[in-house]
């Protein structure tokens, strides 16, 4: 059976057309309804886990999110080829350009509401795999193995950044930080960064793609879009660190986990494990008098 015909069994819907998307499938209904169709490849229990938290966010009040579009009989998500399907609202818009100041200052803005809604979700369950607050040190760890397998090239410095974030997260603030954020439940989006934004066409920007959403450190989201547009500039982040503040106050032992989190050479790593040439992703590495400044800058966020 199409996708149509198995979504039209499944769903009070009528599609009239269906176009492929990037990983998803947009379609239209006949009355007129834009929607996403989505095919995970995970567990049911992940997938009851993205459903509740989609369905906290909208009823905790924040605008921005997906909407779910129950079955016939009520379910938050459906099975094709024995694989979890969920239908959404498709947010009619583009992806924001972060080279546009006032598009990347709203994005922090976004993800500063964003998180004062992310947290206390009902969930039916927790997967062990979602539940991530006590994962930071061995993903630094897995970070810190993948720049020890480099062969022929320097990397001490960014081993170095790992050993000392690790180091940071133990301290007695870090930790408190975490503690507090597993004490309201805290949840992250997983991959808050232009891909999974879409500005749309009243100027609002709202947030698709929780498939990596989870129990963790809210501070995790907002190092990583950081990490993503601003390596290696410690006055930008300074400057967008602060941005943050003013929106959702952060409290020293937020800032000390953030601090933490910073000396992490994800950037790297990620060039690294990417499918660019070697010589393109060697090209992204800071000469170390900047690793030098850029550590030295990282101390005013405490």
């Amino acid at each position: 059976m199409s996708l149509a015909g198995h979504i039209e069994t499944l769903y009070p819907l009528t599609i009239t057309r269906i176009k492929k998307v990037r990983d998803v499938q947009r379609m239209l209904t006949s009355d007129g309804r834009a929607l996403c169709c989505k095919t995970y490849n995970f567990p049911d229990s992940e997938v009851d886990f993205i459903a509740d938290i989609l369905i906290q966010l909208v009823e905790s009040g924040f605008p921005y999110g997906p909407r779910i579009v129950a079955t016939r009989d009520r379910r938050l998500w459906a099975k094709r080829n024995d694989k979890p399907v969920m239908v959404t609202n498709w947010i009619k818009g583009r992806s924001p350009n972060f080279e546009t100041p006032s598009e990347w200052k709203q994005a922090i803005r976004t993800l500063a509401s964003f998180h004062r809604y992310a947290q206390f979700p009902i969930l039916r369950e927790v997967p062990a795999g979602r539940e991530r607050y006590t994962t930071l040190t061995s993903v630094i760890a897995d970070y810190r193995t993948t720049l020890q397998h480099v062969q022929d090239i320097p990397v001490h410095a960014f081993i170095f950044l790992c050993d000392e974030a690790t180091r940071y997260l133990g301290e007695p603030k870090s930790m408190e930080a975490v503690k507090c954020e597993a004490a309201v439940r805290a949840w992250v989006h997983g991959d808050y960064n232009y891909p999974n934004l879409i500005l749309d066409r009243k100027g609002f920007m709202r947030l698709i793609d929780f498939e990596n959403t989870s129990l963790q450190a809210r501070m995790t989201d907002l190092a990583h879009i950081l990490h993503r547009n601003a390596a290696w500039d410690c006055d930008e982040l300074l400057r967008w660190i602060d941005y943050y503040d003013r929106f959702r106050p952060l409290s020293a032992e937020d800032r000390f986990l953030l601090y933490a989190l910073l000396h992490v050479p994800y950037p790297l790593v990620r060039a690294i494990r990417s499918k660019i040439s070697r010589d393109k992703w060697i090209s992204t590495m800071p000469p170390g008098r900047k690793i030098d400044q850029y550590i030295s800058g990282l101390r005013k966020i405490i």
